[in-house]
């Protein structure tokens, strides 16, 4: 039977939680602030107002692409910290848990964002067109740099494993 903290044994749905919302937080926290400061040192325009929409901010579309770069930056350590205390696997359980996590984190990032930025009204939040349509390819790219980010970590540590061991 399956237990409350596992998918698959090894796998620990709380610390993923944990690391989720705490990334979640932190590339959120680390996104805005590029903006916001991008806004500020290059004085940039504000589009703030009711109805107008964010990404129609020039700060905010000068550096959505940093924004990428800060998921692939900032997610792979977090799983890091995840994996940090994990013994030796076999090859197969440690892909396995591997793709758990990436998939956790992926469906995790999807629902967070729909509830936060799409069904939750606020200056920063987008209609489901904008959000899903409009917001190309930038919201895909950071999907797939949340998916990737565990393998990512996993791929770096068996290079790493691999030097130290010639």
């Amino acid at each position: 039977m399956m237990g409350t903290q596992s998918l698959d044994k090894g796998f620990d749905i709380k610390r993923a939680l944990i690391y989720f919302f705490v990334a979640y937080s932190v590339v959120t926290v680390l996104a805005t602030a590029t903006s916001v400061l991008y806004g500020v040192i290059y004085r940039m325009p504000t589009t703030e107002g009711p109805g107008v929409s964010l990404l129609k901010d020039p700060s905010f579309t000068a550096t959505v692409p940093y924004h990428v770069l800060i998921m692939l930056l900032v997610w792979p350590v977090f799983a890091w910290l995840y994996f940090r205390k994990r013994q030796q696997e076999t090859p197969g359980k440690e892909v396995r848990e591997t793709l758990n996590l990436s998939f956790f984190w992926l469906i995790a990032a999807m629902i967070v964002d729909l509830v936060c930025f799409v069904l939750i009204k606020h200056p920063l939040s987008l209609t489901p067109h904008e959000f899903y349509v409009e917001y190309q390819p930038w919201i895909s790219l950071i999907y797939v740099s949340i998916f990737l980010s565990p393998l990512i970590l996993l791929g770096l540590s068996r290079m790493l494993t691999k030097r130290v061991e010639v």
